[in-house]
């Protein structure tokens, strides 16, 4: 037990400063089933739930720069974390909607849903509901740069970049219970190519590769009617996250959001 607390404490203060190539994949999404029946009828809404964290590549300075060289690890990583996005909806058809999200340190998504089942939000209609969505989005970011001094004399430079081309498609059925309360659950996939690159002033360029892929289920409930102009929605689920084929990360997503209509 002593050995692995000076080993950490070791780590932690070997570790002075890092830059990192990430973004991050949404994983609650708070699509009910119903379109919104009319023409510019719409919603904006701030959403805050779970999230995976992808770290594609990664600078690292100790705090003795005179002894030990910046050092950069190309480890894919997967990790939990949480997300604050804002999106809209408006309609354009009975039953077609346009929708724009802002996943901030994430690709931002357009979609259409098409709303196969049920009638839409406007009526309230008590009853089952359907709809398909398809989305893609894109990001191209870049990650900062960190300037490292070396061990023996001298500064490198490390410049990080990002691009992120996102493809979705999602099935959402519900349940309109009364006025107020639709319940639904939504089975999604998404596909993501990643392009990280990594550039110094001293060292060739280092490209990273990859694809990301996130499907699962969520269910949720949403609570409010069109004409008071306010809806709550909650939402859980199971989400699985898959780097190419050897790293996974499986999360069970928590969120919260909160919508304002016309």
């Amino acid at each position: 037990m002593r050995n692995k607390i000076f080993l950490i404490l070791s780590l932690l203060l070997l570790t002075s400063c890092a830059t990192d190539i990430d973004y991050h994949v949404p994983l609650n999404r708070f699509d009910s089933p119903e379109t919104k029946g009319k023409f510019l009828k719409g919603e904006t809404g701030l959403n805050f739930g779970s999230s995976h964290k992808i770290v594609t590549a990664e600078v690292v300075e100790t705090i003795f720069p005179s002894i030990f060289d910046a050092t950069v690890d190309k480890d894919t990583e997967i990790s939990r974390s949480h997300h604050l996005n804002s999106s809209v909806a408006l309609g354009l058809l009975e039953r077609l909607d346009f929708s724009f999200q802002n996943y901030g340190d994430g690709p931002n998504v357009v979609g259409l849903k098409f709303q196969f089942l049920g009638k839409p939000e406007i009526e309230t209609k008590s009853g089952f509901k359907g709809a398909l969505k398809l989305s893609y989005g894109a990001m191209d970011e870049e990650e900062g740069t960190l300037t490292v001094n070396l061990a023996g004399s001298g500064t490198r430079t490390y410049s990080g970049d990002i691009d992120v081309d996102v493809y979705e498609a999602s099935l959402i059925l519900g349940y309109r219970i009364n006025p107020y309360v639709i319940t639904y659950v939504n089975s999604l996939y998404s596909y993501h190519e990643t392009q990280s690159t990594l550039t110094s002033n001293t060292f060739p360029t280092i490209v990273i590769n990859g694809v990301v892929r996130t499907y699962g289920g969520l269910a949720g409930i949403r609570i409010g009617k069109p004409e008071n102009h306010f809806f709550i929605k909650l939402e859980t689920g199971y989400m699985k996250t898959k780097f190419e084929q050897h790293l996974s990360e499986n999360t069970i997503p928590i969120g919260i959001a909160g919508d304002f209509t016309w």
